[in-house]
């Protein structure tokens, strides 16, 4: 504690050892002129420049160091440059800059100086990253966190102003398939030059005013002398437990040839997908066909916590390329292949809190696990004319799962000793394409056309020294009790969206849209047991299901997009005809619907760096072909399941209020957001408790579910500190069928947290955060659970080569009369003298070798506390060579 005060204390010694400039940026007629920039260049040459850019109303606030002298310049397109000799000795305190406009017969200009570390435009944020950074820089992340407004997360994912960054690219085209991980935690930084954040992108230039694309991109420029260049680095490091890691990433520049490549191999826990990067594997997407959101591969276990384990050893490879032929054509590939091997070990205690005859288990899990991942996708765009472009995208993806298990199930009643294993193979296949045409400057259109193919075959096998689900398989008396699931899943799906833009006038656009949605899918399971050591089918006991399923959805919508000032709105009506049909060995159902479906955007900009968005949509789904095998399917050793030939479409009603502010001049960043859903036609699994044996059986309910969701965030800029506060509140009510018995249910959730960081470029930086959650289930019993979270991270520059950064999180968890209290303190240190290409790093995880995490859940009819045994201490000693 005392080296904390003794750092808060010299810290606040500095905050009093700056002073402050503000004012108006305005022009003749007092006018304000927004986003104008404010520098000011010391002129000792020794003290960094400074800046601020004009708000809405013109004002600025500059902080700078005292006993500077500055000369300070305001420039902005159509007005004189204006400088300010300022002098620390008679330093004023406030000062308006008046800006006369230009001269239209001046024929020549000459600014001496014209640097600006952030310009604003109408949709773009342009950052120069030099402006904010102090030398302790090594990957883009570091840059990044250095920005105004910007927030990298542990997982690699980037938001702006509190958006979320959906499209990276690197001098304008997709970097590793436009996910943000790879791109910031690789990108050496000494290769960036400027940073570019464009909000409502789109990769089809002429299709801009139309797209309605709500995509935040960020593009990353080079410097010059790494446009032309290869550049990346090459690592190996090896420590304690035989711990080991090699890593290269390796990125080649030119005008017509892009080609990136990262390599890792490790056996520490360090994994380099995170969920966005694998998201963007499943499927391809487009923002022209209306709900294109199909998953092709299920590829959720390459991004689970890869610590919470006893082992992890990962192999990943990606590589991604442009070639330009022509100034007209473009191909991008992207291929990427990932090899992990996990062990992991659990305790659980579970009470289940509606059975009859038992109400404890104590179960021990472990697994062994190997999975493999290769996809790889292909891309062509061709720009016919600046009016006229097509693009065609190609993936293919294939995956290959395998998990040795153990459990032991220990209840009051009995004891049980089992194994499982499973194999899953998965195959999709994804193809795009894309027809954009500008006829004239009122009349454009769309041709967009998806077709995937999936195949997934996965097997399933569980060993028991015990009768399991014993109230639906025919046991007979045995040594050892087998039981076995086959599945084969072929599944085609198309989406046609044509659609026809007019911009009647510069306020009104009218769109309008004609569309196929189909999806066809096989589905067959098959169980078999073993009697008297013979294998024999449980068809005859409800299990096994053969399922052709067909849901065709020809739609057509009109849209009407008003424009006005500062509002612009879309309202939609489309109408769909929905047609399912679901044939069985010995029946079939079909169902028939037409639907009016409503969608509404309204967006309120109140400035440049301020706005409102409010969605609304009323529309229909349809489950997947599984939840509708209506036999019994085998989920695990004590959990089956059973889908229903009768369900029909779910109806959703969504709502959206979503507001942000970003101020330079105040330091103020703000972003807030309301959800609402309710599904009035709804679908539930029901649940049958038998002794530990779960029941699932999807049905239909009059029963509405109903969510509310919000979340706010603000962050306050007080010179060299940053202070930020965040709160989220959700609310969930639904009925829950337990044991045939409605049980209306709701669970909440409430959370806030605050914190602070220091944002100085030599002294050392300290970041800090705490967070307090509850959450609460009331249903047939009451359960109320907390959370502490504690967050401390310190960066420090020292003996001029060396960097040292450290991190460590506290957390307890209350819940009944338990709680659990989980530490973890990470550390790296590493020396590099500047203009060397060797770079020595030691690194350190889990350095207080916590062993085990607690972690407690609860449901309608279980609660559940979770001992997980997790990954050693690492510490490894690398070496680092730059190209």
């Amino acid at each position: 504690m005392k080296p904390l005060l003794t750092y808060l204390f010299l810290l606040f010694i500095y905050l009093g050892n700056a002073q402050t400039l503000s004012g108006v940026v305005k022009t003749t007629e007092e006018e304000p002129l927004e986003n104008t920039n404010v520098m000011a260049k010391p002129k000792d040459g020794k003290a960094g420049m400074k800046f601020a850019i004009a708000d809405y109303l013109g004002r600025y606030k500059l902080e700078l160091d005292k006993e500077t002298n500055y000369t300070i310049t305001v420039n902005y397109i159509g007005f004189e440059g204006v400088t300010l000799e300022y002098n620390y000795q008679n330093s004023p305190t406030t000062y308006d800059f008046i800006l006369t406009p230009k001269d239209e017969l001046l024929e020549e200009i000459v600014i001496d100086y014209d640097y600006q570390p952030v310009i604003v435009k109408k949709d773009t944020l342009i950052y120069d990253v030099a402006a904010f950074m102090n030398g302790t820089e090594r990957k883009l992340k570091d840059q990044l966190e250095k920005l105004p407004g910007v927030e990298v997360t542990d997982s690699g994912q980037v938001k702006v102003q509190g958006k979320t960054v959906t499209q990276f690219m690197v001098e304008g085209n997709s970097f590793f398939g436009g996910g943000t991980k790879l791109g910031v935690e690789n990108i050496p930084a000494d290769a960036v030059d400027k940073v570019e954040v464009i909000d409502h992108f789109t990769e089809v230039a002429h299709m801009k005013e139309v797209s309605g694309s709500d995509d935040l991109a960020m593009n990353i420029k080079l410097k010059e002398d790494k446009k032309k260049f290869v550049f990346g680095d090459v690592r190996a490091g090896y420590g304690n437990n035989h711990f080991y890691e090699t890593h290269a990433s390796l990125f080649y520049y030119t005008p017509k040839v892009n080609w990136s490549f990262i390599g890792n191999l490790n056996n520490f826990g360090s994994q380099l997908l995170s969920y966005e990067d694998v998201f963007r594997f499943e499927g391809l997407r487009s923002v022209y066909i209306k709900n294109n959101q199909q998953q092709l591969i299920n590829l959720y276990q390459y991004v689970n916590p890869n610590t919470d384990v006893v082992e992890n050893k990962n192999q990943f490879i990606a590589s991604d390329f442009r070639y330009s032929f022509h100034k007209k054509w473009d191909v991008k590939g992207l291929l990427l292949f990932n090899k992990n091997w996990l062990q992991s070990r659990t305790d659980q205690n579970i009470q289940y809190l509606q059975a009859e005859d038992i109400t404890f288990e104590n179960r021990t899990s472990s697994s062994n696990n190997r999975n493999e991942l290769l996809s790889g996708k292909l891309s062509a765009d061709f720009r016919q004319n600046k009016n006229t472009t097509y693009n065609y995208n190609l993936q293919l993806a294939a995956t290959a799962n395998n998990r040795n298990g153990a459990i032991i199930s220990n209840t009051n009643l009995e004891q049980k000793s089992l194994t499982t294993t499973s194999e899953v193979d998965n195959f999709s296949l994804s193809q795009l394409l894309e027809f954009h045409k500008t006829f004239t400057k009122k009349h454009k259109g769309t041709l967009a056309i998806t077709q995937s193919y999936k195949k997934e075959t996965p097997q399933y096998n569980w060993f028991s020294n015990k009768a399991f689900l014993s109230s639906y398989i025919p046991w007979q008396a045995a040594d050892h009790y087998l039981l076995n699931e086959i599945q084969t899943v072929n599944q085609n799906t198309i989406q046609i969206n044509a659609k026809h833009y007019w911009i009647a006038a510069k306020k009104h656009h009218f769109y309008t849209t004609l569309g196929y949605n189909g999806t066809f899918t096989n589905l067959n399971t098959q169980n078999n047991y073993t009697n008297n050591s013979n294998w024999n089918n449980l068809e005859d006991f409800g299990f096994g299901n053969q399922l052709t399923y067909r849901l065709n959805n020809p739609f057509a919508g009109i849209e009407y997009k008003f424009l006005y000032k500062k509002f612009t709105s879309t309202i939609g009506i489309f109408i769909h005809h929905y047609q399912l049909q679901n044939t069985y060995p010995t029946q079939r159902f079909t169902f028939e619907k037409n639907t009016i479906e409503p969608e509404i955007k309204m967006e309120y900009e109140f400035n440049k760096s301020e706005s409102m968005v409010l969605n609304y949509s009323l529309s229909n789904s349809y489950l997947e072909a599984e939840n509708y095998a209506n036999r019994w399917q085998v989920n695990s050793f004590n959990a089956l399941f059973r889908g229903n030939a009768l369900l029909q479409n779910l109806q959703y009603q969504r709502a959206n209020l979503r507001y942000s502010k970003f101020s330079m001049y105040s330091g103020l960043n703000t972003y807030a957001s309301i959800n609402y859903s309710q599904r009035s036609k709804n679908i539930r699994n029901q649940v049958d408790l038998n002794g530990i044996d779960q029941l699932y059986t999807t049905v239909m309910s009059n029963q509405p579910d109903t969510n509310i969701d919000f979340s706010a965030y603000a962050s306050k800029r007080l010179k060299k500190i940053e202070v930020n506060a965040n709160t989220s509140l959700g609310f969930s009510t639904y009925t829950q069928v337990t044991n045939n018995i409605d049980v209306p249910s709701k669970r909440n959730s409430q959370s806030i947290g605050s914190g602070f960081k220091t944002l100085f470029k030599q002294a050392p930086n300290i970041n800090l955060s705490y967070t307090k959650s509850f959450s609460q289930l009331y249903s047939s019993v009451d359960n109320k659970s907390y959370t502490d979270w504690f967050s401390a991270k310190v960066e420090s520059k020292f003996l001029k080569h060396f960097i040292a950064k450290a991190d460590y999180n506290w957390s307890k968890t209350a819940f009944q009369n338990t709680k659990t209290i989980v530490e973890q303190a990470n550390a790296y240190c590493e020396f590099h003298k500047e203009n060397s290409a060797w770079t020595f790093m030691l690194k350190g995880n889990n350095l207080l070798n916590t062993g085990i995490k607690n972690e407690v859940s609860f449901s309608d009819f279980t609660t559940s506390n979770t001992i997980i045994y997790i990954f050693p201490r690492a510490v490894l000693l690398s070496i680092q060579y730059k190209l």
